[in-house]
C-alpha cells in the first residue's frame, strides 16, 4: 500500500501543544490512506469484531449511487471483503432517484436495520458517513468508513450533520474506529465530487477568522491555534493541487484526502466545527434546507461552501476596513423581540409551518444573550485592535485568491454555476439570513451588529462575487 497517514505522530504533536489540556482525544484508531488502502479492510473489520467479542453480521451501509473501484463495483468489493468474517447485511439509504438525507425517518429506519450487527461499515460520501456515525453511537457498534470521494471533511470527526425540524444541525455522534481512503477509489469518483471537497477546504481561508473573532469578543472560548494549524498549514499544498483536481491526479487527490482528514480531526478534538465552519457553511446549510423543503435537489455541499467563501472573504474585507476606524465602539445589541420577529420572518417563506423558524430562533436567542454580555470584551478588543487585525489578516485569504483557486480546481465560482443552479433571489436570502440560523458567531453577525448587513450590502457582496467569478 502506498501513502500513509501517521496518526501516532499527530497524537504526539497534540499532546505537546500548549493548549493540549483543552483538546479532546482523537477517537480514530486507524487511518488507511493511499493507493491500495482497501486491502487493509478485512483485517481491520476482523480486528474490531474480535476485539469487542461481537457476534452477528457486518452491516454494510450505502446509498444507491454506483461507485467504481479498479474497473469494478466498489460496494461489491467491500461486501466480498468482509463477508467471510461474520456474514453481511446490506443496509441502504436514499433511492436511485433521490439522495439520502440524514433526517429523523431515515435515521430511525437505518438504525433498526443495523440492530444485531457485529460491526458497521459505511461506503459512501458525507451523508452516508454521518448517518453511520449516528447508528454506531446509538447501537454501540464498531464503525468503519470507506470514503468514496474527496467530497467533505466530515469523515474524520465525531459529529453528524442532521436535519432537525428541517434545519441543518451539527450534533455530536461518534468517531469512526477506522477510516479507509483509497486513492484508487478517489480517482474514479466524479470530478465534481472531488472538486466539492477542495471547495469545502477553501473555508480554511475564512472560517478560522470567524472563530478567532468569536473568541476575541467572548462569543466562543474554544479557539485553539494548534487546531487551526492542522489544516491551515496545508493551505499552500492545497492551492498547488487545485489545477490537478479536474485531471483526477492521484497525488493531488491523496493530498486533498490528507487535508480533509486533518480538517475533520481538527473539529473532533476542538469539540466544535468552528475550525472549519463559519459564515460560508451557514449559507450552504440554508441553501440545502430550502432545497429539501421544496422537495428538490441541492448542489453539493462543498461546492456551495466554496462559492459562499468568496462572499465571506469579501465581507471580511469590508468589516476589517470598518473596524480599523474604531467601529467596535459603535456596535449595537438588537432588541430580543425585534430579533425574534426577524428570524421568524426570514424562514416563514421556506417553511410556513414555523418549525424551521422555531428551531433557528432557539439557537439565535442564545447567541444574542451572549452578545448582550460582551461589552467588556469589546472594549478590550478595541484597545488592542491593531494586533488582532494583523492576526486576522494572516488567517484570511484575498477574495480574488479564493475565486482563482476554485476556478482552477474546476469548482463553481458563482451561485449560478452550482448544479442545480441557485438564482439571485435564493442566494440573497441565504446570505442575508445566514447569521440567523444558529448559535455560531461569524463575520455576518459582526457586520449585522455594526449595522453593515442590510439588503444593499448583501446585493453589493453578491455583485462583487459575481464579478470575481467572471475573471477568475
Amino acid at each position: 500500500m502506498t501513502g500513509t497517514f501517521d496518526l501516532t505522530a499527530l497524537v504526539h504533536r497534540l499532546e505537546a501543544a500548549p493548549e493540549a489540556a483543552a483538546l479532546r482525544p482523537i477517537g480514530l484508531e486507524e487511518v488507511f490512506l493511499g493507493s491500495g488502502a482497501l486491502e487493509s479492510l478485512p483485517d481491520a473489520v476482523a480486528g474490531l469484531v474480535a476485539g469487542r467479542g461481537s457476534s452477528g453480521p457486518v452491516a454494510v451501509l450505502s446509498d444507491m449511487t454506483p461507485k467504481r473501484y479498479r474497473s469494478g463495483d466498489l460496494l461489491e468489493y467491500v461486501t466480498k471483503s468482509v463477508a467471510s468474517i461474520a456474514g453481511v447485511r446490506g443496509v441502504f439509504v436514499g433511492s436511485p432517484e433521490h439522495d439520502a438525507h440524514a433526517d429523523e425517518v431515515t435515521l430511525a429506519t437505518a438504525t433498526r436495520e443495523c440492530e444485531g450487527a457485529s460491526c458497521l461499515v459505511a461506503v459512501g460520501s458525507g451523508t452516508v458517513a454521518d448517518i453511520g456515525k449516528v447508528i454506531a453511537a446509538a447501537l454501540g457498534l464498531a464503525y468503519v468508513i470507506v470514503q468514496t470521494a474527496d467530497s467533505v471533511n466530515g469523515f474524520a470527526d465525531d459529529r453528524s450533520v442532521l436535519l432537525v425540524n428541517g434545519v441543518k444541525r451539527t450534533v455530536p455522534s461518534t468517531w469512526a474506529d477506522v477510516l479507509v481512503a483509497d486513492v484508487d477509489v478517489l480517482v474514479d469518483a466524479p470530478v465534481a465530487m472531488n472538486a466539492s471537497g477542495f471547495a469545502d477546504l477553501i473555508a480554511m481561508f475564512t472560517a478560522p477568522a470567524d472563530w478567532y473573532l468569536a473568541n476575541l469578543l467572548g462569543m466562543d472560548d474554544s479557539y485553539s491555534p494548534t487546531v487551526v494549524a492542522l489544516a491551515r498549514e496545508q493551505g499552500p499544498a492545497l492551492l498547488e493541487a487545485a489545477r490537478l483536481v479536474p485531471k483526477a491526479d492521484r497525488e493531488a487527490l491523496g493530498e486533498i484526502a490528507t487535508t480533509l482528514t486533518l480538517s475533520g480531526i481538527s473539529m473532533g478534538i476542538a469539540g466544535t466545527t468552528a475550525p472549519c465552519s463559519g459564515m460560508e457553511h451557514a449559507v450552504s446549510h440554508l441553501l440545502e434546507m430550502a432545497a429539501v423543503k421544496a422537495d428538490g435537489g441541492a448542489a453539493l455541499h462543498g461546492a456551495q461552501v466554496g462559492v459562499s467563501s468568496i462572499v465571506a472573504a469579501l465581507l471580511w474585507d469590508r468589516v476589517l476596513d470598518e473596524l480599523s476606524d474604531g467601529a467596535l465602539s459603535r456596535v449595537r445589541v438588537p432588541d430580543a423581540a425585534e430579533s425574534e420577529r426577524a428570524v421568524r420572518a426570514a424562514f416563514l417563506g421556506v417553511d410556513p409551518s414555523g418549525e424551521m423558524a422555531e428551531e433557528c430562533w432557539r439557537d439565535y436567542a442564545r447567541k444574542l444573550t451572549r452578545w448582550a454580555r460582551a461589552g467588556e470584551r469589546l472594549e478590550l478588543a478595541g484597545e488592542q485592535w491593531p494586533s488582532h487585525a494583523r492576526a486576522l489578516r494572516h488567517l484570511l485569504a484575498a477574495p480574488e485568491a479564493v475565486a482563482a483557486a476554485l476556478r482552477s480546481a474546476g469548482a463553481p465560482v458563482g451561485f449560478g454555476e452550482l448544479d442545480p443552479s441557485v438564482d439571485d433571489e435564493a442566494a440573497r436570502w441565504a446570505v442575508a439570513s445566514c447569521h440567523l440560523m444558529r448559535d455560531r458567531f461569524s463575520i455576518a453577525d459582526m457586520a449585522f451588529f455594526l449595522g453593515l448587513f442590510g439588503e444593499d450590502t448583501v446585493g453589493d457582496l453578491l455583485g462583487r462575487a459575481m464579478a470575481l467569478g467572471a475573471v477568475a
